[in-house]
């Protein structure tokens, strides 16, 4: 009988652990899948910033599957620092600039990404809180 309850303490704590990883996932997600149409339609041929925009989204794709997969604590901080850095590097090329490209102008789709990844980078720290606070609590 205390295996049984035990199995059901894990599962509910589990459950939001699956949840957070999930949405946390598909931002991962949305921000590589825009990213990519940005690389299609501006910046495939700007030199350095181009490829690093593939990158996004191959890290994207890559950190949002093993997330899924493993819903690990390491992944969700690997998830934050892709999310904070995108932002950072967003913030530097409106800015001053980055490897010599400035950005004149926002879109509607750079404002969205942008408040997409502002959400992940808060979703992966509240993931990463309820990850240890259940680890804490012997779950």
């Amino acid at each position: 009988m205390t295996t049984t309850k035990a199995r059901q303490d894990v599962a509910r704590t589990q459950l939001p652990v699956w949840a957070l990883c999930i949405v946390d996932a598909g931002l991962l997600v949305a921000s590589g899948l825009i990213h990519l149409h940005f690389w299609d339609i501006a910046y495939r041929h700007v030199a350095t910033l181009g490829p690093l925009f593939l990158v996004q989204v191959i890290a994207a794709f890559v950190v949002a599957v093993t997330l899924i997969v493993t819903r690990r604590l390491i992944v969700v901080a690997a998830a934050f620092l892709l999310m904070g850095g995108t932002i950072v590097g967003f913030i530097l090329v409106r800015t001053h600039g980055l490897f010599g490209f400035k950005l004149g102008f926002t879109s509607g789709l750079a404002a969205t990404v942008l408040v997409i990844e502002i959400v992940a980078v808060v979703l992966a720290a509240v993931t990463a809180w309820v990850m240890t606070r259940n680890a804490g609590a012997g779950a």
